[in-house]
């Protein structure tokens, strides 16, 4: 028999959401996962404004991806303008983006502990744990970035904020500690998804899908070619009343669906040969945070940060020439485009964020599954909506 299901409010996600299935006999046979977050109009909002404020604006589009933002919309500024950063200062940039990595992946892991352990001693003890690192990546988001939530340190040209010796020996210290607690709370998660995976009686290889997988790099971001997306509105891809009541653009880069994030970095950049399913995707992203910290150590270890790292010429180009600023962010590709006009005022903007990119690998990841387990194939992608009607 077969019958549709919608869901709108999925629980243990980022942002209002809502989930359409045509289901078969207890089997998804087409499924499609949408944003019903009001659109802001960040790139409407942009327009006209001097373009040493995108890093500041796009921050707030989102409490959690704030520092991803702040360093796509920098970096597509200074192509746009042919502003040179100071190498050090794109390190820095690095570390905070892997910061706030960790910052986010753990926030998904304490989300989804419900899921994980049923019996709630044991879930405030994994949250506990986790808690624990994420107060260091905040440590780190603060101390370099300037705040926690909105990194104001984040400019046109580099860093505002050179790094004193003694702050960053210490920063370095408390990174070292921390690495083994981020190999425990691994193994907790890693025992956890195992239990989750045997109670519910979920396949292995659940929200497998064959998509190819689009990334730039392993921990920053390389520039993409934007003249090679394309965009589909709801209308040209939902069915019935979901046509206007989604609030997402479908982005599709070389012109097909891809699997954005934590897999695809594996796969593009380490060799890593997928096996497929949203258990997989789950384990990687938690690998991401020992990787990303044991990265962090690595900067702060071989680098000092206590000169100059700003280069303070003003914005300003033809109009025509597309900047494109690239972050990996905690979900996938963050992708920020801008034209900048000769007083130095945006003239365009478009941001493409990695939740938009996974829609299309969720639905695609849907098909065939079980649909009583549909639900943990959207939570397994973390999507953050609120991004994705920015």
């Amino acid at each position: 028999m077969r019958k549709v299901v919608k869901l709108e409010g999925i629980p243990l996600t980022e942002g209002h959401s809502g989930l359409f299935l045509e289901v078969e006999n207890g089997t998804v046979k087409r499924g499609f996962y949408y944003a019903l977050v009001p659109v802001r109009g960040f790139e409407t909002l942009l327009v006209g404004r001097d373009a040493t404020v995108a890093p500041v604006l796009t921050s707030r589009i989102c409490g959690l991806c704030q520092v991803t933002h702040s360093i796509a919309a920098a970096r597509a500024v200074e192509a746009a303008c042919n502003i040179e950063v100071p190498p050090k200062a794109e390190l820095l940039r690095e570390l905070l983006g892997l910061a706030v990595r960790v910052y986010n992946n753990l926030l998904h892991q304490i989300v989804v502990s419900e899921d994980l352990f049923p019996q709630k001693d044991e879930q405030l003890a994994f949250i506990r744990q986790v808690q624990r690192i994420r107060k260091v990546a905040g440590e780190l988001l603060e101390s370099i970035g300037g705040e926690i939530i909105h990194s104001p340190n984040v400019k046109v040209g580099g860093v505002a904020e050179a790094i004193e010796p003694r702050l960053q020996e210490k920063l370095l210290k408390t990174v070292e500690a921390t690495l083994p607690l981020l190999r425990d709370s691994l193994e907790s998660f890693k025992e956890g998804l195992n239990s989750l995976w045997k109670r519910e009686g979920l396949p292995e290889e659940l929200g497998k899908h064959s998509l190819p997988f689009f990334a730039t790099d392993r921990f920053y971001g390389k520039p993409v070619d934007f003249n090679r997306f394309q965009f589909k509105m709801p209308q040209e891809l939902l069915p019935g009343e979901l046509k206007r009541r989604a609030t997402n653009l479908f982005p599709f880069p070389n012109g097909r669906a891809v699997e954005t994030g934590p897999r695809a970095r594996k796969v593009l950049f380490e060799g890593y040969k997928p096996k497929g399913g949203v258990k997989e995707l789950h384990l990687l992203r938690a690998l991401e945070n020992l990787e990303a910290f044991k990265r962090i150590e690595e900067i702060l270890s071989e680098h000092s940060f206590n000169r100059e790292l700003l280069n303070r010429t003003a914005p300003s180009s033809d109009g025509e020439r597309l900047g494109i600023g690239v972050h990996e962010a905690p979900r996938g590709t963050n992708i920020h485009a801008v034209k900048v006009d000769k007083s130095g005022k945006i003239i365009y903007y478009k941001i493409v964020v990695p939740t938009e990119i996974n829609f299309s690998a969720i639905a695609e990841a849907l098909k065939g599954a079980p649909a009583k387990a549909a639900e943990f194939i959207v939570r397994a992608y973390d999507p953050c909506i609120v991004c994705a009607a920015h």
